[in-house]
């Protein structure tokens, strides 16, 4: 050895594991295979339901990709950053998952072949990025405008989004999405305000699907004190207070003498008078609803029952937040503050008493207000949180379709408008890039390769089909649920939900793509 020469040195833990080469681009491209035909089965109207059984021993059904995908346990790399791509498309668009998630797996796929056969992966990138915003552009120019007012359109969104849901089966769902969206709809500084998050869902026991109604207000599932408390009353001043309703304790520790019983008879009058002054302070508003997210002493509750008001306590700040905005009431910080001017009004309240069990049962609605807040009461003993997820889904992708004004065909039209798209503008191209091209094509005609598949057709036969009918310009070609081709004009998505999800699938393939080496600490 020559002198001053050393050994290898060592960096990383001995544990370390280096992968390299084209090796890692086919693990990678497997995982995401692997998990995209978990999601595959469950994509459009005739998709069936994943079974989650968890490591606490909970059960669930559901056809909801972003569920499955938060659910599942993943521990390879390529298939948690196809996870990401799901969990950002539910953030941004909050629908779409599945379709964007397929999407992102058959790019991958595609580029592997190229890769097999030697093609650069830099080159299948380059191809993508061509691709991809020539797809956009192709339907950017197929998009269909939509107004505030049409109702129409807005509802076919919403059936469209919860079509292969629970909610799916009855019309009247699609319809009372579009209604609380015009409900909640109002004018603010910044302009028109129309937030999905002003409509809330609530589940609803002892009830089946067809009792899912809705309130303009909000519903609560909080102990109503005292059974003469329970009832209905009729536009009712509601007062909100973020504090207790009692004497107000000092912050020092004090020692009062007594001498006498006369002197605790004393006390305990000045401490009845102040309770009572506090009760008649309450009164004195003309509010009929006191709602407090505070303890409320015994002496007031009695006094104010007494008085013929209602007293809901122990509320969480957010439902307060809620039911001030329904109502119009100012939430007070402290009863010397409270006054005639800080109330709102409920044009309809009800109070259920239940029977007492661990978990609170009494049902308190406020009804008929005037505030931009509304909540779906959600029926269904089993699938209730299931049918309130897709229902959510569904608002979110009506929400977005309002605000943006533009629509595009589902059934797998839209991909076949943007693959037709990308064919055309690869056969200009004279390099290798081309190649990607054409990959990105293929990948982009799976979406309605598998709405067939799940349909219970050939999907070889409905895409040779499929490709005919958009060569011979019918409009918005795409897979009917029954796997038929036909129009899918009356099947529509907001466009940013399309755009965004080619865009994102795009972006975290080439991401893949681009990776040529996993350093593993563990060894894995």
């Amino acid at each position: 050895m020559v002198e001053g020469a050393r050994g290898p040195v060592s960096i990383v833990r001995q544990e370390t594991r280096v992968t390299s080469g084209v090796e890692v681009t086919q693990k990678l491209i497997y995982a995401a295979r692997t998990l995209s035909s978990i999601l595959r089965g469950t994509l459009g109207p005739r998709g069936l339901d994943k079974g989650l059984y968890k490591t606490n021993g909970e059960f669930a059904v559901t056809s909801d990709g972003a569920r499955v995908l938060n659910d599942l346990l993943i521990k390879n790399p390529g298939a948690k950053l196809l996870v990401s791509l799901g969990k950002a498309q539910e953030s941004a668009i909050g629908d779409g998952v599945t379709s964007t998630v397929l999407l992102a797996g058959a790019l991958l796929d595609e580029a592997g072949r190229l890769i097999r056969k030697g093609v650069h992966p830099l080159t299948v990138v380059d191809g993508y990025l061509m691709a991809a915003e020539i797809a956009v552009s192709a339907l950017e120019d197929n998009v269909i405008e939509c107004l505030e007012d049409d109702i129409e359109l807005l509802q076919k969104v919403a059936s469209t989004s919860l079509t292969g849901r629970a909610a799916g089966s009855d019309k009247r769902f699609a319809a009372m999405l579009v209604e609380a969206l015009a409900l909640v709809t109002h004018e603010t500084e910044s302009g028109i305000r129309c937030e999905a998050e002003d409509v809330l869902f609530e589940k609803l026991e002892d009830s089946t699907i067809n009792d899912t109604r809705m309130v303009m207000g909000v519903f609560w599932r909080q102990r109503i004190p005292m059974e003469r408390m329970a009832g209905i009353k009729e536009n009712a001043k509601v007062a909100l207070l973020n504090c207790d309703i009692k004497q107000r304790e000092t912050k020092r520790d004090t020692e009062i003498e007594l001498q006498s019983a006369e002197d605790l008879q004393k006390f305990i009058a000045i401490h009845e008078e102040t309770l009572a002054e506090i009760a008649d302070k309450i009164i004195a508003t003309d509010a009929e609803i006191i709602c407090s997210s505070g303890d409320i002493d015994r002496i007031v509750l009695h006094r104010l029952a007494a008085a013929g008001k209602v007293v809901i306590h122990d509320v969480d700040q957010k439902q307060l937040a809620h039911l001030a905005q329904a109502s119009g009431a100012k939430l007070v910080e402290h009863l010397d503050d409270l006054s005639s001017d800080n109330l709102g009004l409920v044009g309809r309240f009800e109070a259920q008493r239940r029977l007492a069990t661990d978990e609170v049962q009494d049902r308190i609605i406020f009804d008929e207000c005037a505030g931009p807040l509304v909540t779906i009461l959600v029926g269904g003993a089993m699938g209730a949180e299931e049918t309130i997820r897709g229902m959510y889904d569904a608002l979110r992708a009506t929400s977005l379709a309002l605000s943006e004004g533009t629509l595009l065909p589902g059934g797998g039209a839209s991909h076949m408008i943007a693959s037709k798209a990308v064919k055309e503008a690869a056969e200009k191209i004279a390099d290798r890039s081309r190649l990607g091209m054409d990959a990105f094509s293929r990948a982009l005609e799976m979406i309605p390769w598998m709405l067939a598949s799940n349909s219970g057709v050939n999907p070889l036969d409905a895409l040779l089909e499929l490709r005919s009918a958009v060569r011979e310009n019918m409009v918005a070609a795409g897979v009917s649920s029954d796997g038929s081709i036909t129009s899918m004009s009356d099947v529509l998505e907001p466009a940013e939900s399309i755009f965004h999800g080619i865009m994102a699938a795009t972006e975290t393939a080439n991401t893949l793509l681009r990776c040529d080496q996993v350093i593993s600490a563990r060894g894995d």
